[in-house]
């Protein structure tokens, strides 16, 4: 009885320190997500649980983030890259919500109308830097970047504003970007200072209003 208290109360206390640190509380329902990922270390179980939770009725929809192009140079693309695996798990995520894709070539946008959430998975090469460039958001952007080595070590700004470290969270920086007009541009820069490569989710909440 009293382990199961203990436990209980741990969850909550993890759950209420990511709320404070985020508004949006389905981005932070997300955000612990990612860190239940990475402690499991993306095995089967936990990610068909992923799915099955973000894809189930009622829950917002999702989208991959595939708008947000690439960086070749600083990019790692091939074995053990991409360790959360998110991008299957949104891919599959958005087919159960949205009753299948039409082919294998549809091209995910984060600003598909009626989609609040996106997220994709890169891997950024050891000691280089990524530059993204999104456009067509609207309304305050809340910006989680999570890194699967929750000691890495990454500076992340978006338009030039720092993104702080969640309280609790090891590897998890979040930034509110408030006023975002359809036509302006949010630039996305991260630089992975670690030894090794690593992979990062970036997951966005776009109200779009």
């Amino acid at each position: 009885m009293k382990k199961t208290l203990l436990l209980t109360i741990g969850i909550w206390l993890t759950m209420s320190v990511c709320c404070f640190a985020q508004d949006n509380a389905h981005l932070c329902k997300m955000t612990n997500d990612l860190v239940a990922l990475r402690n499991a270390k993306s095995d089967n179980n936990t990610l068909n649980k992923v799915v099955l939770d973000w894809s189930a009725p009622g829950n917002p929809k999702i989208t991959l983030m595939d708008d947000l192009g690439r960086d070749s140079n600083n990019e790692y693309v091939g074995k053990n890259s991409n360790k959360f695996k998110i991008n299957q798990v949104v891919t599959q995520v958005y087919s159960r919500q949205n009753a299948g894709m039409k082919s294998k070539g549809d091209f995910f946008s984060s600003t598909e109308k009626g989609i609040f959430y996106s997220a994709i998975e890169k891997t950024i090469k050891k000691g280089c830097t990524v530059k993204y460039t999104l456009t067509g958001h609207v309304g305050t952007q809340e910006v989680v970047v999570a890194a699967y080595n929750p000691d890495a070590k990454l500076s992340v700004t978006v338009n030039s504003k720092t993104a702080k470290l969640i309280p609790g969270k090891p590897g998890m920086y979040s930034v509110k970007i408030p006023n975002v007009k359809k036509e302006d541009k949010m630039v996305f820069v991260i630089t992975n200072s670690s030894d090794s490569n690593e992979s990062i989710v970036v997951l966005i909440h776009n109200p779009q209003k």
